[in-house]
Order: C-alpha cells, then sequence, then structure tokens
C-alpha cells in the first residue's frame, strides 16, 4: 500500500468514527429528551390519579348527600301521606256528621208539617 492509500484509508475509518460519534451523540440527546419526556408524563399521570382520587370523594360525598336527602324526602312524603290520610278520615266524618244533621233536619220538618 502506497502512503496515499494508507492515508486516504485512515480518512475514511476517521470519517466513519466520526459519523459514528455524531450519532451516539444524537441518539444520547433523543435518549435524554425520551427521558425528559417520560418524567413529565409521569408527572401528569401521578397529577391525573390525584385528581381522579379527588372527584371519587367527591362522588362519594354527594352520594352519600343524595342518599341522606332521599330518605329525608322520603320521611316528608310518608308524613304528608299521613297527614292526607287523616284529613280524608276527618272529612268523611264531617261528610257523615252533616249527612245525619241533614236527616234530622228533615225529620223535624217533617214532624213540623205533620203538626201542622
Amino acid at each position: 500500500m502506497t502512503p496515499e492509500e494508507i492515508q486516504n484509508t485512515i480518512e475514511q475509518m476517521l470519517a466513519v468514527q466520526r459519523q459514528i460519534q455524531e450519532s451516539q451523540i444524537k441518539n444520547t440527546d433523543n435518549i435524554a429528551r425520551l427521558e425528559q419526556q417520560v418524567q413529565e408524563n409521569a408527572a401528569l399521570i401521578r397529577k391525573d390519579r390525584e385528581d381522579i382520587s379527588s372527584l371519587k370523594d367527591d362522588i362519594r360525598t354527594l352520594v352519600a348527600e343524595i342518599a341522606k336527602l332521599t330518605v329525608d324526602q322520603r320521611e316528608k312524603f310518608n308524613q304528608f301521606y299521613g297527614y292526607h290520610q287523616s284529613a280524608d278520615s276527618e272529612r268523611l266524618n264531617i261528610i257523615e256528621r252533616l249527612i245525619k244533621v241533614e236527616q234530622e233536619i228533615a225529620q223535624i220538618k217533617q214532624q213540623l208539617r205533620d203538626r201542622s
């Protein structure tokens, strides 16, 4: 091999080595960027989990409040229904008394007519 050929071979080897080093630098940069993205994504996931946990707590609280309101509403309905039933019963008693009074008035009128 001539000195020029050796020189060319060395230059080619150095060019290949430079390309390998540049590629390694790019890969290292890409890996660093990916690691940063993974860390950012992990932080977002942690935040999302915290938010979800908080929302679950809020939902549990709302469900408990709704259940309590439902029980309260049911109790009020039963109470009002009871009042309605009592009022109906009292109305029936009043109507029965009114009919009885009307019958007595009719009897008294009849007796008065019979005496006349």
